[in-house]
């Protein structure tokens, strides 16, 4: 072989080899294009996920300190029990706030204001016929306090979950 078809040999495999190396470079480039821009969306999502949360926490503060509140005005009625006549509007108004409460949410909160509800009437029902009778409803209202600390709590971060995509280094074509 002389000198001249080695020189276009060499050059030929030099260029391939700096093609192949092009190409694996912007393959590799355009994966971790993939992934910044995967990644960017899950943070653009929890950011969007967290102001809604942020938005929302202020009303329902007011829903639930409301709530709470016209609970443990009842609860003081049962002490120094007045004419059905008083409790009415009380009732009423325990009432809109549990309708309050189900519309700001979450469905936890709103299913603990239900049961708060449900326990003031069984126990106005039970103190109309008897004076000595268990009117117990503190449990359902720490219940229901309980339920409202974890929903203003709540940061937005999405519960954790493990799928096959999740494991996997790089994503599937």
């Amino acid at each position: 072989m002389d000198a001249g078809v080695a020189a276009v040999v060499g050059a030929a495999i030099g260029g391939g080899l700096a093609g192949l190396t092009a190409i694996g470079t912007s393959w590799f480039a355009l994966r971790v294009a993939r992934l910044q821009v995967a990644s960017q969306e899950t943070m653009a999502e929890r950011q969007r996920r967290f102001e809604a949360l942020t938005e929302r926490r202020v009303p329902r503060q007011k829903a639930y300190e409301d709530f709470l509140d016209i609970g443990h005005r009842i609860e003081d009625l049962f002490d120094d029990p007045p004419e059905w006549s008083v409790h009415r509007p009380l009732w009423h108004e325990l009432h809109q706030r549990s309708i309050t409460v189900a519309v700001v949410g979450p469905d936890q909160v709103a299913e603990a204001a239900e049961a708060v509800t449900e326990a003031f009437t069984l126990a106005l029902f039970r103190y109309g016929q008897d004076d000595h009778a268990d009117t117990d409803t503190a449990g359902p209202m720490k219940a229901f306090a309980a339920a409202a600390r974890c929903a203003l709590e709540d940061d937005g971060t999405p519960e954790p979950t493990v799928t096959s995509r999740s494991i996997t280094p790089w994503p599937e074509r």
